[in-house]
């Protein structure tokens, strides 16, 4: 266990194989062989582990859940929930096991019709459980699943999120308040960012500008990590520009403690939603204002978050019924991007074997946000853009990527026959990739966010639905705040694929608008020091109206 937990994978897989050899049916071995293998990404390997362990120990509970958590993270959701089922069996009444019963949603969908069952599975499973959850006890087993994968089906789902966040808070542990006043707003306010993903992540680079640049003359920043951040270069970047800086631990409750301990005076959860551990530190009151944003496009549903972050050019003017938060909109987007994060498109079409002559379309988008609803409209456009070919990147989880092919040369037969699937590649290769393509298709339902600020410098023209939530918004906003008067901003499905046709056909307005594109998207987009000072200005008067001064 210690060589695992220090990341000799090797050492600690000899040390385990050596105990099986001496009693092949030790379940627990079985489980850390599974867990080595599930780390080393061999999910095969460890399917069968799991699966040993389940034989040997037909009451084991945690190689069960780690069984469902495996198939689901696969988009097997079938197989995920006959695992789950089985753990649940054995403690009925854990709402944690619960939970992951239901919240088994297909990451990469095969179909529209596999969403819509999955999604009826566990919203009635979740007002069921509601209903008993005075007999149900949180359990010992970590969270492992969120109902985060439902905001890649176009729903507002602010009920069944508030639901869920009511289930959680009755029954997580009551840890000890610790007794103290809110410190008053004299001299500088105390503002916490809380995240597991301040590394080489998006989410640093939606924040760095933010947490960079408050003016300290007003503001102290705590940057802190959950305990499973990894160490590396952005990190000790973003570290170094925080004036604290605090890891939590692995513990819950000993977490709880130490963001007690900072006295501040607000804390900002980048990411509710994106790992278990933030959404249940955001269940306790930990500051007096407590805040997340657009970095989750969708609310927390909790209580205990007083505001949500967003921008006035990417939030309906109805937008505030979908906030269990106050809404805060923001000038213009709720990001200051730093330029200086740009990477050059350096490489041309030959660097990725594509080829010269021909219109080139991509998505370069991560398969789970490809709604079944997108297979219709690349099938037209594939079908009036004969001559064009269409560019996706694989998966990290070669499964995804099956599914998707799967699903396409089902569902957009002509598409099919015209698909370039390229490997993974770094950053600075996908942004040059964005560059020599003709036009970029924004996904429906769930659109760009960081991947805009990284892509649209290049110039490549963004064929965008603006729809009725921020997550299919932004970058008709981004356009709205370049001045764009003919971006290319859909309102239907329909002229989503008129906009993609009209501009692969005529070369001359395409050439146009990419050069306005790169010139204007350079010149407003980057380095909003604007954004940062409207987030000051807010967290000073949201501090002061919690921390009220005495008479």
């Amino acid at each position: 266990m210690a060589r695992l937990k220090i990341g000799d994978l090797g050492a600690a897989q000899g040390l385990v194989e050596r105990a099986l050899a001496l009693d092949p049916e030790h379940s627990e071995c079985w489980c850390l062989l599974g867990k080595i293998a599930r780390y080393s990404g061999r999910f095969g390997d460890a399917v069968a582990a799991y699966e040993q362990a389940a034989v040997f120990d037909p009451s084991h509970v945690g190689c069960r859940t780690a069984l469902g958590n495996i198939y689901r993270n696969l988009s097997m959701p079938e197989a995920a929930i006959h695992w789950h089922g089985e753990a649940l069996a054995l403690r009925p009444n854990e709402l944690i096991l619960n939970l992951n019963h239901l919240f088994v949603l297909p990451i990469v969908a095969r179909s529209t019709q596999q969403i819509e069952q999955l999604r009826q599975r566990c919203l009635e499973g979740l007002w069921q459980l509601e209903r008993r959850q005075q007999s149900l006890d949180f359990g010992d087993y970590p969270m492992s699943h969120h109902p985060y994968y439902l905001i890649y089906h176009n729903r507002d789902d602010r009920a069944v999120l508030e639901t869920y966040a009511r289930l959680i808070r009755a029954q997580l542990p009551q840890l000890e308040a610790r007794p103290q006043a809110p410190r008053l707003p004299t001299g500088r306010r105390r503002i916490g960012f809380l995240s597991g993903f301040f590394f080489a992540h998006s989410n640093s680079r939606a924040f760095e500008g933010l947490i960079r640049d408050l003016d300290r003359r007003h503001f102290e920043v705590v940057l802190i990590h959950l305990s499973s951040s990894h160490p590396d270069q952005v990190r000790d970047r973003l570290d170094a520009s925080a004036d604290q800086v605090l890891l939590l631990a692995g513990s819950l409750a000993e977490a709880v403690r130490q963001l007690q301990q900072l006295d501040l005076q607000l804390l900002f959860f980048t990411d509710i939603g994106m790992h278990p551990t933030a959404m249940l530190l955001a269940c306790y009151r930990l500051a007096p204002v407590q805040v997340t944003g657009w970095g989750v496009p969708q609310t927390s549903g909790l209580t205990t978050v007083d505001y949500y972050i967003s921008g006035e050019l990417v939030e309906s003017a109805e937008a505030d019924c979908q906030y269990s938060e106050h809404l805060v909109r923001l000038p213009g987007l709720p990001c200051c991007y730093l330029a200086e994060n740009l990477e050059p498109a350096i490489h041309g079409r030959d660097y990725f074997f594509l080829p010269e002559d021909v219109p080139l379309f991509g998505c370069l988008q991560s398969f789970w946000k490809l709604h079944p609803d997108f297979d219709g409209v690349l099938e037209q456009i594939a079908q009036r853009v004969p001559q064009a070919w269409f560019v996706f990147v694989e998966a990290e989880v070669t499964s995804y990527t099956q599914i998707f092919v799967e699903r396409i040369a089902s569902s957009a037969p002509t598409l099919s026959q015209r698909l370039i699937l390229l490997s993974r590649m770094n950053r600075q290769e996908f942004i040059s990739l964005a560059g020599c393509l003709d036009l970029l298709l924004d996904p429906p339902y769930f659109g760009s966010g960081i991947t805009l600020y990284e892509t649209i410098h290049t110039g490549t023209p963004i064929v965008t639905l603006q729809g009725d939530f921020l997550r299919s918004r932004y970058v008709a906003g981004a356009y709205r705040l370049m001045g764009l008067e003919q971006a290319p901003v859909a309102h239907s499905l329909e002229g989503y694929i008129d906009w993609a046709v009209t501009l692969a056909l005529d070369p001359e307005r395409l050439a146009s608008l990419r050069l306005e594109i790169a010139d204007r998207s350079r010149q407003t987009l980057y380095d909003r020091s604007d954004v940062v000072e409207a987030f000051a200005d807010f967290a000073i008067k949201a501090i002061d109206q919690a921390c009220p001064a005495p008479d």
